[in-house]
């Protein structure tokens, strides 16, 4: 680029794709080393908090990035009153600095600035604001913001460039001289007819008073000047791998200066995400050093639940769990054991140690994370296409290419920032239409040309309504639908029988019947369309059958395995297999309780076919797990509770040893699953804290308790050969994928299916002419017909044991019983035939509507899901930066409920359901349905910054009979100001 006085350098914002992720914020904090309420740039949210007037206009929420406009005429270099200037401008570049040794932090340039871009370091007392990373452009980098963000709305270049762009691709640029400052940034404007903008700043967002409890005391590692400091004396070795956090898996560099992580950033060379990263993945820095890690395995000393512990060393700890954990076998079986793996503890120990642990032991009782998440997606694949290997990848010629894209309760910009900024400016570069279906608008939804509010638990009726409106019209695939799809004529002459139109879904839905219809047409006529569901669709207890109307919908139209269109729902797992023990060494065991470790409760108990008294647990049930206060009661009879994990949290206080885990680099091994068939290796780099262990080396040394050593072996502890001799080889689908191959990688991950050392998996899966993954030869997919199977003899008998029918028929959650269908336990469990292990679930039958609305004190639709990008469920509330962002549990509520509540933004409000309480922050928010709320998961009341009352202790336990998926999506609840 080419720098002068008249072209200086500049960073163009693009409102249009900023998504709020404050992944600038993050990589701004770590590459300055700047502590809580030290800002050199900051993202802040704007939303409408009033009811609107005009009908059918979405609400506004707007995203605006405040950091420094590196303007030609200074305010904060005149304001200066050093002598010489603290503040500096070059004459070439046109940067803006600050000498902080200068500085006397008299807060002059602050007041001066127009924009609010000055911030102040209250610990060293100057004055902070951007430089564009002189530091970073010293070593031939650009500013840290523009290298992470995830969507590209950051770019850095010189302003004639940004304004050249912004002519070049017909955008208007923003007008942000009011003061004659001449501001070198650039600022695109939001797309589309749009006459204002957002100006609310949420209470919780602007309440600084909320982040008081930051103090610089939190400020540890890396993020200390004077520990950074010293830690740049040594040389950086950088390690490419991937962040294990959440499911995209994104490909990261770890920067290791004397053995301590002193950077993470995006790994830049990656061909698909180069070096786009969210906040969390950042953030992870925070996780490694971090001063409430647990050091020392505990034992409880008081009673349970009083959180009373003291500290032994792991050969006690050992000892002590492999005799509790005899008693109980003796006493009630084996099976009485229940072990959940939750995420954080990788695919090694889900997929290797745990189960075969959990064989050699004798249980059936072992779970992850898969039930709460995506298990209704994973079983519909199964019996729809016979495999859960998603067809479609990232790639401008797949997934980019489409003219479409429909989110269908899957809030990708928040949960996945990096795959949905592919997307969208894919969108944006083929102008392709978005549309969003989903109660809020979601922060995917606010980008979006449009949003349709449908009513919880209904997108079943949406889905059945378009299928109906396309045959009708004789919009589908008819080549397709004749030869690729068993069972079209019978779910056709079904849904025609039942009358699923869109007259009928519009009550039902709560969406005009001509959006429905309207909808059904762009989808059956755009070349390529990509439907995308996620935990707004899995998470109710029609969740398979929802998941196999969308199949359904996507192959009539034609956009089953082909590029440009499909059917996505994270994440993409390879059809799993587990280790296999010899018969010999497997005790006799009886049916799995249930698929869904919630469900386990029950067990506890004593309401089961027998009980379950020991569990041993590595993630955060009982924070998480629904219906919490009475999994809280049933834990607390167990005779032996087992915690795994990084810090300790509200299942920690439950438990009778809480065992200190290591992750990530600390142990090495695959990162999660990415939705788009990727696997990321991490080596172990550095040594855990304290007596850190990984969660593999606890159940091979569990497991030499009970002679298990001789197939549990001590090798394993490594993870290239856990992975490479029991993971990899149980699954053809990543046989080939040895890590040898993995470290080979440039951005250290691979695609599946691989069957072999000497196998490249495909890009697109499907693709007709093609013969699909471990099928016989000329099977399009790997189903007993080489077609999409919806419906044979074979799957009615499966469904028709559940209560059931594998036709689509339509039902709903009780709160809409006074409009459609709705599911009955029979209280009779049977072993389901729908898990690839022997599981009890409970048979269901179909209860016609009722005349009308059952009248009950609970009159509000609760919503659950994740909250914003800087959130994963429990851990990331252990770094103080994503509690800077955000810090507290709220629930969104419509000004019209409000108003009637009497409720200002910000209040402090309780909200009831039949099953608990919690307290939480009021956030008025007009992107919501009326008659709705929504509260994220992931707090609890033993987390160290902003603590509080998990929103699973207002739901409920009911599952789907096929899935046994339980709905978490719609609650009623009523709520009143504090």
């Amino acid at each position: 680029m080419t720098v002068a006085p008249d072209n200086p350098l500049s960073l163009l914002i693009d409102l249009e794709r900023c998504i709020g992720c404050k992944s600038c914020e993050a990589a701004c904090k770590q590459s300055n080393a700047l502590g809580p309420h030290t800002y050199r740039n900051r993202v802040m949210w704007y939303g409408e908090g009033e009811e609107q007037t005009e009908q059918f206009r979405p609400a506004l929420l707007d995203f605006l990035t405040v950091t420094c406009q590196q303007c030609e005429r200074p305010a904060c270099l005149r304001a200066c009153p050093v002598t010489p200037k603290a503040i500096s401008k070059d004459p070439i570049t046109g940067v803006v600095q600050i000498n902080e040794d200068r500085c006397t932090g008299c807060g002059e340039c602050a007041v001066s600035c127009p924009y609010g871009a000055i911030g102040y370091n209250a610990e060293k007392h100057h004055a902070v604001k951007c430089d564009l990373c002189a530091h970073r452009r010293a070593e031939g980098d650009g500013p840290a913001c523009a290298s992470v963000c995830p969507t590209q709305a950051i770019q850095f270049g010189t302003r004639n460039d940004h304004i050249a762009k912004a002519k070049a691709e017909d955008r208007d640029v923003l007008d942000t001289d009011h003061f004659l400052q001449k501001p070198a940034t650039v600022y695109f404007k939001r797309l589309g007819d749009r006459d204002k903008t957002a100006a609310e700043v949420p209470n919780l967002m602007a309440d600084d008073a909320a982040r008081a409890n930051l103090t610089s005391d939190v400020q540890h590692g890396t993020f200390d000047r004077a520990t950074r400091e010293q830690a740049e004396e040594a040389p950086a070795i950088k390690h490419k791998g991937g962040c294990n956090i959440c499911f995209n898996a994104c490909p990261i560099t770890y920067e290791l200066r004397d053995g301590k992580v002193t950077n993470i950033y995006g790994t830049k060379d990656d061909p698909i995400f180069g070096g786009r990263i969210c906040p969390k993945s950042q953030m992870t820095l925070q996780m490694y050093g971090n001063p409430d890690r647990l050091l020392t395995p505990l034992k409880r000393v008081g009673e349970r639940g009083s959180g009373q512990f003291e500290e032994i060393s792991w050969d006690q700890a050992l000892v002590e769990i492999a005799a509790k954990l005899t008693q109980v076998r003796d006493q009630y079986g084996p099976e009485a054991l229940a072990i959940q793996a939750g995420s954080r503890t990788g695919v090694l120990n889900i997929m290797g140690a745990v189960p075969l642990f959990a064989d050699l032991w004798g249980t059936g009782n072992l779970a992850a994370t898969e039930p709460f998440c995506d298990l209704g997606k994973s079983v519909s694949l199964e019996l729809t296409q016979g495999s859960t290997m998603l067809a479609n990848v990232y790639t401008p010629e797949d997934i980019g290419s489409a003219g479409m894209y429909v989110y269908i309760g899957d809030n990708q910009a928040e949960t996945r920032p990096v795959n949905f900024g592919l997307m969208n400016n894919w969108r944006l570069q083929n102008k392709a239409k978005l549309v969003v279906v989903d109660p809020r608008q979601t922060v995917t939804a606010s980008k979006a040309d449009e949003w349709l509010a449908i009513r919880p638990g209904t997108d079943m009726a949406l889905g059945l309504a378009m299928i109906h409106h396309i045959l009708s019209n004789a919009l589908q695939d008819q080549h397709f639908c004749d030869t690729w799809m068993e069972g079209f004529e019978d779910w056709r002459d079904y849904i025609f029988a039942k009358g699923y139109d869109a007259d009928w879904a519009a009550p039902i839905t709560d969406l005009p019947a001509e959006k429905i219809r309207k909808l059904a047409e762009e989808i059956a006529r755009v070349d390529g369309c990509m439907i995308y569901l996620s935990r707004g669709v899995n998470q109710h207890t029609n969740s398979a059958q929802t998941n196999r109307v969308y199949q359904f919908l996507v192959a009539i139209t034609g956009n089953y395995g082909r590029r440009g269109g499909g059917y996505f729902n994270v994440s993409s797992e390879p059809d799993w297999k587990y280790p296999e023990v010899p018969t010999s060494r497997k005790p006799q065991t009886r049916p799995a309780i249930s698929k869904n470790p919630a469900d386990w409760v029950g067990a506890m108990l004593g309401e089961a076919q027998y009980p379950i008294r020991a569990m041993i647990t590595g993630n955060n049930p009982l924070g998480q797990w629904p219906n919490l206060n009475r999994a809280r009661r049933a834990v607390k009879g167990l005779d032996l509770v087992v915690h795994m994990d990084l810090f300790r949290n509200a299942t920690s206080d439950h438990a009778d040893y809480v065992l200190p885990m290591a992750s990530g680099i600390e142990k090495g091994g695959t990162t999660r699953f990415a939705e788009d068939r990727r696997i990321v290796w991490n080596d172990k780099l550095i040594d855990p804290p304290g007596e850190a262990r990984s969660d593999h080396w606890f159940w091979i040394e569990l497991g030499k308790r009970f002679g298990f050593d001789d197939i549990l072996k001590d090798r394993y502890k490594d993870p290239r050969v856990l992975w490479d001799e029991v993971v990899a080889p149980t699954t053809p689908g990543v046989r080939g994928i040895t890590t040898k191959r993995l470290i080979e990688q440039p951005s250290r991950w691979m695609r599946i299916p691989a069957k072999d050392e000497d196998s490249i998996a495909p890009d697109t899966l499907y693709l007709e002419g093609t013969t699909a993954f471990d099928a016989p030869e000329g099977h399009r997919f790997p189903t007993p017909s080489g077609k999409l199977e919806f419906f044979t003899p074979t799957l009615e008998g499966r469904f028709a044991a559940m209560g059931l029918t594998a036709l689509p028929e339509f039902y709903t959650e009780k709160p809409s019983a006074h409009l459609a269908p709705t599911l009955r336990y029979s209280g009779e469990d049977v072993v389901s035939s729908f898990f690839h292990a022997d599981t009890y679930a409970e048979k269901g039958t179909l209860v016609a509507p009722s005349d009308r609305p059952v009248v009950s004190e609970f009159d509000t639709e609760l919503v659950t899901g994740r909250p914003p990008a800087p959130h994963f469920h429990s851990w990331t509330h252990y770094f103080w930066q994503a509690q800077e962002m955000w810090p507290q549990l709220y629930c969104q509520i419509h000004p019209k409920k409000a108003d009637a509540l009497g409720i200002a933004d910000g209040d402090e409000v309780l909200v009831r359901t039949e099953n608990g309480e919690v307290k939480v922050r009021a956030w008025r928010y007009a992107g919501i349905r009326e008659n709705a709320i929504f509260i994220p998961i992931g707090w609890d009341e033993k987390q160290p910054y902003h603590p509080a009352e998990s929103v699973n202790k207002l739901t409920g336990l009911a599952l789907d009979p096929i899935s046994q998926q339980p709905n978490l999506k719609l609650h009623m609840c009523n709520l009143s100001k504090v």
